[in-house]
């Protein structure tokens, strides 16, 4: 869906650029000079804790410091490295494209989400980064420009994820029926997030055109300094932690698993100063998401109950509230209690999250309204979680908390954590569980993520995983993560597929392989097994296979030569159909008949079919 809009002449005034000394440059353009003391030692820290992204100063501070907007400033939980643009696009350095708060960087991923659900909440968010401390008017007129052509006619944008992603804005765009996406663009420096005049009406007049085209619910343009990124960078790699006035607590009973928990009310400016973010450079005070269990983005505002309990606070009846609500359950990892004030750290808000954000629309009002309140301190997982799923029966259980409670998923995590440096994987079975520790982003998995490559590498469903999401979790609900399964074939299949990412993102594969990635890790288990049943293999047969995925994906050469090797096979079948385009050929490869014709002549077929498929 491209909007047919005219362009105004806005031409990048290089004249009206900041004079800078002497630098040099990245392969991006980006100046690198002496860097502010506390962003470069974040930035090591970033890249130590990143080792296998490779990249000089300016190109880690890209991703450094998108990391640090999504999941600091906004509260995401994200794979920065997915949102980054890895080629030379004209004006820009990232993309996410949030559906519910799920990144989307391809169509496949964009249909899982929006197939679950209705009243999507979208957002699209654009980065560009610079490591001079000047702002320059002629780069943020091209990043401006960059983002004007993504929701045009894409005559300075190009590349394979640019391609993916307009898919992505397409698919936003068509299920926008009850409301409109919102956009926000974010351009980064070491330096303050002041601006000049000239580049004020710069920002301003590219805000004007890009509301023109009406399909954004609103359009925010903001710059951010060196203090904006280290203090999002903090937020993103630290727990959370809050300090909360509870006047008349009462104790609760003791549990073997609970530390210590209280249950009494507070009011709700207590509630509302734990859960709301700072005043961002809109002057919006937005919800901290990721202290939620459920999705801040599922409220409604234009609900009659909701406009109606909104409406009697308003009205001034504040003391009906406790009496109405059924209150805030909050969860931390820590508790420390000094006469009515408790410190609580790493926590989350499992039960609450209509209620936050109806008091955030009558803040004003809040140190006049009391709330139900429950605080439980709790260092067991599995205990937390199971909070979670029973203070939230009335809801659907969310999957990752529905996997996470299997005995299976603890011993596949200390498995997966446990192993040499350059296989490890960290499954993620609570959000944010890896806030504050210092993990390779891209190595963090959720259950839901080891799911769809389950339903390839193990249940051989390659045309599948990507999409058929609810499908998939209903089928294989009761084979998946058993108690008896093995915990190596599953860190073999998720070290699979980081690895794959890695090829991709590394460019050691071509980015076009990508949609085919199901079915190039697919094709590894079944070079040795023949049927989807692996799990249940004796144990011999299943190191034997084991051996033989990881001694491929471990080594680049040989992994990249199987990528090409299938992908060249499918490219051919692919050559045969009436499909062209990039969408109308992941439309054709989900299909069961496809899927049957490739593996009956990949796997079935001749030896010789591995080169040539008859047509």
């Amino acid at each position: 869906m491209i909007v047919a809009v005219p362009i105004p002449c806005m031409v990048s005034n290089r004249a009206q650029s900041v004079a800078a000394a002497p630098r040099m440059m990245s392969a991006k353009g980006n100046a690198i000079l002496t860097m502010n003391p506390i962003i470069k030692a974040q930035l090591n820290e970033f890249k130590k804790s990143n080792p296998d992204h490779a990249g000089d100063e300016a190109d880690n501070f890209e991703v450094m410091s998108l990391f640090a907007v999504e999941n600091g400033i906004l509260g995401e939980n994200i794979d920065p490295f997915k949102a980054h643009l890895k080629g030379h696009e004209f004006g820009l350095d990232g993309i996410a494209i949030l559906i519910q708060g799920e990144l989307c960087t391809d169509s496949d991923e964009a249909s899982a989400v929006l197939a679950t659900g209705r009243n999507h909440t979208s957002e699209f968010h654009f980065f560009q980064s610079k490591t001079s401390d000047k702002m320059d008017y002629g780069e943020v007129s091209k990043f401006l420009d960059a983002v004007f052509d993504f929701f045009t006619d894409l005559s300075l944008l190009s590349g394979q994820q640019i391609e993916d992603l307009s898919e992505v804005r397409d698919a936003v765009f068509t299920s926008a029926t009850k409301s409109n996406p919102s956009l926000k663009c974010y351009y980064c420096t070491t330096g303050t997030n002041q601006i000049s005049e000239p580049i004020k009406k710069l920002i301003d007049a590219n805000k004007d055109r890009l509301e023109a085209l009406s399909v954004f619910e609103s359009v925010s343009i903001q710059t951010v300094g060196a203090k904006e990124i280290q203090e999002g960078f903090r937020a993103a790699t630290n727990s959370t932690s809050a300090t909360v006035n509870f006047p008349k607590a009462i104790t609760l009973p003791d549990h073997e698993k609970v530390d210590q928990a209280y249950i009494g009310y507070v009011s709700a400016d207590q509630v509302l100063a734990m859960s709301l973010e700072d005043v961002d450079g809109d002057g919006i005070q937005h919800i901290r998401r990721n202290v939620f269990y459920d999705n801040v983005r599922d409220f409604n505002p234009d609900s009659e109950i909701n406009k109606s309990i909104i409406a009697e606070l308003e009205a001034g009846d504040y003391s009906s509230f406790v009496f109405k609500n059924n209150g805030i359950t909050v969860v931390a990892r820590s508790i420390t209690r000094k006469g009515d004030q408790f410190n609580i750290d790493d926590f989350q808000i499992v039960n609450g999250c209509q209620t936050t954000n109806i008091l955030s629309h009558v803040k004003d009002h809040a140190v006049h309204i009391s709330v139900p309140f429950r605080l439980i301190g709790s260092s067991d997982s599995d205990f937390v979680s199971s909070i979670i799923i029973g203070t939230n029966k009335q809801n659907e259980v969310r999957e990752d908390q529905f996997w996470a409670l299997l005995p299976f998923m603890k011993d596949l995590e200390v498995y997966c954590r446990a192993q040499e440096t350059d296989a490890r994987i960290f499954i993620e079975r609570r959000d944010n569980q890896y806030r504050d520790v210092s993990v390779e982003r891209t190595r963090i998995m959720k259950p839901s993520d080891l799911m769809k490559i389950a339903a390839a590498m193990l249940f051989f469903q390659p045309q599948r995983a990507a999409r058929d999401h609810r499908g998939i979790r209903k089928e294989f609900s009761q084979r998946i993560f058993q108690e008896k399964h093995s915990v190596e074939l599953y860190h073999m299949i998720a070290l699979a597929l980081y690895k794959f990412d890695y090829m991709v993102r590394t460019g050691k594969t071509d980015r076009a392989r990508v949609i085919y990635k199901f079915y190039i890790l697919f094709s590894l288990v079944r070079e040795k097994w023949t049927s989807p049943d692996i799990l249940d293999a004796s144990p011999k047969s299943q190191l034997a296979v084991i051996k033989y995925v990881m001694d491929i994906i471990q080594n680049s050469d040989k992994f990249s030569l199987h990528i090409n090797k299938v992908g060249e096979y499918l490219d051919i079948l692919v050559s045969q159909s009436s499909a062209k385009t990039r969408e109308q050929i992941r439309d054709y490869i989900r299909t069961e008949s496809f899927a049957e014709q490739f593996i009956g002549s990949y796997f079935e077929g001749p030896r010789h079919h591995r080169t040539t498929p008859k047509s």
